[in-house]
């Protein structure tokens, strides 16, 4: 009796801290899913960005605005050897496949089959990722990234779209740091399956489990516990993309987690049956040797006495701290994570996410007080040049350098953030007509000063969309601030221009 009086405290408190220890990864666990989600998502955004980036550049071809399809045709099919584009396809507003560049130019290409989501493009202009579709030539699941093209009276002709396979968003998944034996799914907005790290063959193409698509559905980030469609329970984040409408699952399953508590339950077994063992043991030894025990409980009352302190066990403390630091570098990691979602890590300026929810929060404050915004689209002239002929790393030092100028000019409340390759954009708070003409000129002449280490001679275009003159949202201001970007461009470079297009004096 008096060696399970002795020990069953301990095994209570030993059951106790295993459960709890099991809480905590389950948490753990939950938390590290939902960064990792978060994670991926940027860096689907980051590509999907890219890719949409690229497609607009190629949609302002002058062989599509003077109709050479087939000069087109072999600048599209060149394109496709530095992307990881599956092909382009341009398409007419009777929904007819003019190019694609899976076929040769002169063959008969399909009238039909292409997604209705495409045809949104030539009703609101902006660029439009479809769900998974089976392509009209290949007959294989495919997803489509379109653009709008204009031609020279600025009307909507055809829609410029690039192909994308499952594989290219299986492998995007398969280089990320999962830890072993997780899951991640990229869903699109009907919540099909486009891409998978694990069985991608087979389940690419098929619904995600009822469970998820209703969150899905609901809100944009959460974690869930359901069953994976391999029917293996999991602890499921995800995170819904507010640009593209697709969504980032990834699962860890809840046997990492249970087994290790199995496995603790079967050491404090163990344990029990050996102290059990050994303390029957020492009290038979105990009741022959009373002398000694009474001696014992002398020299402890005696330490009593003395009031000499009761230390906790070190193992206990042990796991307080290494708790407490788990939970610091999460914090850190989230912080890492957000950081890396918002910001530029070339420039460290905001990045086209966060510049695009400054504008809308700026929109509603302007609407809401009656003031005034501007936005300034900026484009970097000849700056390919100092790519191809000084090289990568002086181009990156160019792309720092503007953006060290750039925010020595504007004003503490404005913003400025790096949308992709040498184009930049600048949030002007509280600013009319004036003030901005007068914020793009100080631009130009501070972006054309020769730069350090760079031997051409580098200068900047600029567009500027005033609120509400030029648009009443962000889509309206952001295009016409692009519009007026190239006719800068074309009204000889190194200038600025209104989003009215009426070209500005040139910077000296």
């Amino acid at each position: 009796m008096l060696v399970l009086v002795c020990i069953l405290p301990g095994v209570a408190l030993s059951t106790y801290l295993v459960y709890a220890n099991y809480q905590l990864e389950k948490e753990k666990i939950s938390r590290e899913t939902e960064l990792l989600a978060g994670q991926i998502l940027v860096e689907l955004d980051r590509e999907l960005a890219a890719m949409e980036s690229g497609l607009r550049v190629l949609a302002t071809s002058d062989s599509l605005k003077n109709g050479d399809f087939q000069h087109f045709h072999q600048i599209a099919r060149a394109a496709l050897k530095s992307q990881m584009a599956y092909n382009y396809v341009l398409i007419d507003r009777q929904g007819r496949q003019v190019i694609n560049t899976l076929r040769p130019y002169w063959a008969t290409l399909p009238t039909g089959g292409n997604p209705p989501q495409l045809e949104e493009i030539f009703r609101s202009g902006k660029t439009v990722l479809t769900d998974l579709f089976a392509g009209p030539v290949t007959e294989k699941p495919t997803i489509a990234l379109g653009v709008p093209v204009y031609n020279k009276a600025g009307e909507i002709i055809y829609t410029l779209n690039v192909g994308l396979q499952p594989d290219y968003l299986s492998a995007l998944l398969k280089r990320q740091p999962l830890p072993e034996g997780w899951l991640a799914a990229i869903i699109d907005g009907s919540g099909t399956i486009v891409g998978r790290t694990r069985e991608a063959e087979r389940f690419v193409g098929h619904k995600v489990v009822p469970e998820l698509q209703e969150r899905l559905q609901s809100s944009r980030y959460g974690s869930m516990a359901v069953s994976s469609k391999e029917g293996v329970a999991v602890t499921t984040a995800y995170a819904r993309s507010a640009l593209w409408n697709w969504s980032v699952a990834t699962g860890a399953p809840k046997s990492l987690i249970e087994g290790e508590m199995l496995r603790m339950f079967a050491g404090i077994g163990l344990v029990v049956l050996f102290f059990t063992i050994v303390g029957t043991w020492l009290a038979v030894r105990i009741t022959r040797r009373v002398v000694s025990s009474v001696q014992y409980l002398n020299d402890a009352a005696l330490a009593l006495r003395e009031g000499k302190p009761l230390a906790l066990p070190k193992v206990q403390l042990h796991e307080a701290e290494a708790v407490g630091h788990a939970i610091v570098q999460a914090s850190h990691l989230m912080a890492k994570v957000h950081h890396r979602a918002y910001h530029d890590p070339l420039t460290e300026l905001g990045n086209r996410t966060l510049f695009y929810e400054l504008v809308q929060h700026q929109l509603a404050v302007v609407d809401r007080e009656n003031g005034n915004l501007a936005v300034l689209a900026i484009d970097l002239d000849n700056f390919k040049v100092v790519n191809d002929e000084e090289g990568h790393a002086a181009g990156d030092h160019l792309l720092e350098s503007v953006a060290r100028r750039i925010e020595a000019t504007i004003r503490a409340s404005d913003a400025a953030a790096r949308m992709g390759g040498d184009e930049f954009a600048i949030l002007l708070v509280d600013a009319d007509q004036c003030s901005a003409e007068e914020t793009a000129q100080r631009l130009v002449a501070r972006l054309s000063e020769p730069y350090d280490c760079i031997q051409g001679c580098i200068t900047a275009s600029i567009g500027i969309a005033v609120y509400p003159t030029a648009g009443h949202d962000l889509g309206e201001l952001l295009e016409n601030a692009d519009r007026a970007l190239y006719a800068a461009k074309r009204s000889g470079r190194n200038t600025f221009c209104l989003a009215s297009c009426r070209a500005q004096a040139r910077a000296s």
